[in-house]
């Protein structure tokens, strides 16, 4: 962190201060402060100047500079009205961000904001691919992912800058304690790597845990192309994963029925045996294949 980016934040602060604002734990709102940090997030992120880029969390729009360079168009999300209204003033002379004010789970049941995906859909008419970045609160990290690979409209790379803890949960393998729904999930759509360790002294205020910059393409060989395959993929495996001291006997039959198909059958009683958490992603895809498959059969 240079000390010009220390005099930048002061000044910032003051204003902050000014206005009442109090960085909010829940909100996650702890400020990246090292350039050279927002320039290798926005640099893994926007790969050709065609890209649409979405960040969710705009902040104080340090990476939201760095993207705008990069990229064709960027939409910004930021839940915090006076964060919104100081990024904004800063940010207009960039003439291709476009900040929008909302929740990004602002959506019925905590689903992506209707306003924000009906705005990236506009701009990604006019060509270019769909890129996410983003400095996720850890509190909606989980289910925000997890909504983005349920989208109709998936992003061809995200670079995202997490909790380590939860970093290391995306990019876990099968038979680690790491391991569960959420790895499964993501990778089933994405080839996830841990790019960089990020320590909290580069923060303001400070986290009390190590953060991780994470990178997700999208995979060639998709296996659920549609939304809603995928959509009805994430509930089976919350329940598969949902409780993981049980066998496949007991988990396997409730997942299934979490989606409303029939009580699998047909599987060795060796497999039964086995917990959720020893399966590849590739065998739990396998799985889930293999059960659609016989429910349509049996119609």
């Amino acid at each position: 962190m240079t000390g010009n980016s220390r005099d930048s934040f002061a000044r910032y602060r003051e204003e902050l201060d000014a206005m009442g604002f109090r960085p909010s734990s829940a909100r996650g709102q702890n400020f990246l402060l090292d350039p050279t940090l927002h320039r290798y997030i926005a640099e893994a992120a926007a790969k050709s100047p065609e890209d649409v880029v979405l960040e969710i969390g705009v902040g104080l729009g340090f990476l939201t500079r760095e993207l705008a360079v990069r990229s064709r168009r960027v939409i910004g999300v930021e839940i915090d009205d006076r964060l919104f209204e100081i990024a904004g003033r800063d940010l207009a002379d960039h003439n291709n961000v476009r900040l929008i004010c909302a929740d990004a789970l602002g959506g019925p049941s905590r689903t992506l904001h209707p306003a924000v995906m009906a705005i990236l859909a506009e701009e990604l008419q006019a060509g270019g691919a769909f890129v996410v970045a983003a400095n996720l609160p850890y509190s909606i990290s989980g289910p925000l992912l997890a909504e983005l690979v349920c989208q109709a409209q998936l992003p061809a790379r995200a670079v995202l800058l997490v909790q380590k803890e939860l970093g290391d949960r995306i990019a876990a393998r099968e038979g680690s304690v790491d391991y569960g729904s959420l790895s499964a999930l993501v990778q089933s759509v994405f080839t996830v790597r841990a790019l960089r360790i990020v320590p909290p002294e580069v923060f303001r205020p400070r986290p009390k845990v190590a953060s991780l910059i994470l990178l997700l393409e999208l995979r060639a060989d998709l296996p659920l192309p549609l939304a809603a395959a995928r959509q009805a993929y994430a509930r089976f495996l919350r329940r598969l994963f949902q409780q993981r001291r049980k066998t496949m006997r007991t988990t396997l039959p409730a997942a299934a029925a979490a989606v409303g198909l029939a009580a699998p059958k047909g599987f060795s009683a060796e497999f039964l045996q086995q917990r959720a958490e020893v399966l590849s992603v590739s065998q739990v895809l396998a799985l889930w294949q293999q059960i659609a498959v016989e429910e349509r059969a049996d119609r």
